[in-house]
């Protein structure tokens, strides 16, 4: 997969596995996995979820990109439109957007800024008219970045007995 994103801070190309050692790294603190489904706390575990997303490269074409701060090239996190065909909320295969950066990264504008830059691939490249996200609904940090995106909230539910947002954003009102 050939696609690179560049915005003024931030490189986003194709996870590697050569990644494992900076995702577990970033991935290797309680509080980057309070609000994770699937934590990732081996370097193991970091390793099959680096693999299941290249696989998910090869199968969809798309899926999280790992995200390097140009000033360093060091990875700080991922993020990147993953095309889902199992059911949440009552949707099935749509695109949504997800992110996740290391700690002493956040409240900087990364996710912000790695976000707009797939919200115009998915957009004006994919032709996508309409890109889902959904947050824990306790995850003020994420629910806030949707939200200054220009998501809209249309409800809350359950996912594994826990409380989500589901956001949507339609291409018309894109800028």
């Amino acid at each position: 997969m050939a696609l690179i994103l560049e915005t003024k801070r931030l490189l986003m190309r194709p996870l590697e596995l050569s990644d494992v050692d900076g995702f577990f790294a970033m991935n290797d603190n309680p509080n980057v996995n309070v609000y994770l489904r699937n934590p990732v706390r081996t370097k193991e575990e970091a390793q099959q979820y680096v693999q299941k997303i290249i696989n998910e490269y090869q199968k969809n074409g798309i899926s999280r990109f790992a995200v390097f701060l140009k000033k360093t090239n060091k990875l700080i996190g991922f993020s990147g439109l993953k095309y889902r065909a199992t059911e949440e909320n009552n949707h099935i295969n749509f695109y949504d957007l997800g992110y996740r950066f290391a700690e002493e990264h956040w409240r900087k504008g990364f996710a912000t800024e790695a976000a707009i830059a797939w919200l115009d691939y998915g957009f004006n490249t994919m032709k996508l008219p309409t890109i889902y996200a959904s947050a824990i609904s306790d995850n003020i940090g994420s629910n806030t970045v949707l939200k200054k995106l220009g998501f809209e909230l249309t409800n809350e539910y359950l996912q594994n007995n826990i409380q989500h947002s589901w956001y949507k954003f339609d291409k018309d009102k894109w800028i």
